[in-house]
């Protein structure tokens, strides 16, 4: 996790977490396009095993893009928790 240390020279603990908030609402329209183009068994008729397996991959990337929001949320908690 990045954990900036609020300071009088340093970024303002706003621009700190609402920048956070907004790169997390990016990471969510990513994983929402991402949902969009969720392989669909229509579009494989001659195997199946391969939907599975690329169904598996799409979730897998969709996991890493919510663990980025996570860790987002937890950097953005992080910095408000300095604020006393």
């Amino acid at each position: 996790m990045i954990r900036p240390t609020l300071n009088s020279n340093g970024s303002s603990a706003y621009d700190l977490i609402e920048n956070r908030a907004i790169a997390r609402r990016h990471l969510q329209q990513a994983i929402d396009a991402l949902r969009s183009v969720m392989p669909n068994g229509r579009d494989y008729p001659i195997d199946n095993d391969l939907c599975v397996a690329d169904r598996a991959e799409m979730y897998r990337r969709i996991g890493l893009l919510a663990e980025m929001q996570d860790d987002l949320l937890y950097e953005a908690v992080a910095i408000k928790n300095q604020l006393g």
